[in-house]
């Protein structure tokens, strides 16, 4: 047991070392339900001109009302709220790209994540990706048990739980939730990521390193005390 918790600590103390958890914050429906207000739009109470709204909501299941536990929603690789069935909240977005991942807890603990070399999530439930553009308004709809396309019309349901739906769908059912703890904040978008400035930067790099041990061979040769 001290040889699991040392290696744990050694771990931990890598560099680029995240753990993913939402200990205190796990708490299902079913022990903790949402108690905020009820659903009341934003309505022109955010910054319209320069960023996107984005609604997220979970309605009322049997399966949602029964979790000990509710899924983490990450965004943009942190951890925001935990969905719980009939919450909602909302945030404001800044233009372009935002990466949505939902991961299921196990008492608190989802994963581990250490640089390049290890990457792990005990359960990835969903992953999505939103391009947001400014004035905006986008509704999040998450539900594990009814994927009905027959219920959604022009939309199609995949296995995937966390879903863009139209105004018309998420008015009919956000209505009957309740506003969680958390959310209501400005996310910024992702920063682009110049891939050809990243492999010459990589390559600059090998090749200092090379000089490097070049010199320091050519050094160790040179000295001789015979």
């Amino acid at each position: 047991m001290i040889r699991i918790g040392l290696l744990l600590l050694a771990v931990l103390m890598l560099p680029g070392c995240t753990i993913y958890q939402s200990i205190g914050h796990n708490f299902g429906t079913f022990v903790s339900a949402p108690n905020g207000q009820d659903f009341q739009p934003v309505g022109y109470r955010w910054d319209y001109e320069h960023t996107a709204l984005v609604y997220v909501y979970r309605p009322a299941s049997t399966w949602a009302n029964d979790e000990l536990e509710a899924p983490t929603f990450y965004l943009n690789d942190e951890r925001r709220f935990n969905i719980k069935g009939n919450g909602y909240t909302w945030y404001e977005l800044k233009p372009g790209k935002h990466e949505i991942k939902i991961r299921r807890p196990l008492g608190g603990l989802e994963g581990i994540k250490v640089g390049d070399m290890l990457d792990f999530t005990l359960k990835m439930v969903t992953e999505l990706d939103i391009n947001a553009q400014a004035g905006n308004v986008y509704y999040l709809r998450y539900s594990e048990v009814d994927k009905d396309a027959a219920k959604f019309a022009d939309m199609t349901f995949h296995d995937n739980p966390l879903q863009v739906v139209t105004p018309d769908v998420a008015l009919a059912e956000i209505q009957q939730t309740n506003m969680l703890d958390e959310g209501r904040g400005l996310i910024a978008a992702m920063p682009r990521i110049d891939k050809k400035a990243q492999q010459l930067a990589a390559a600059k790099k090998q090749q200092a390193e090379k000089e490097a041990e070049a010199k320091e061979e050519e050094g160790t040769k040179s000295w001789n005390p015979f």
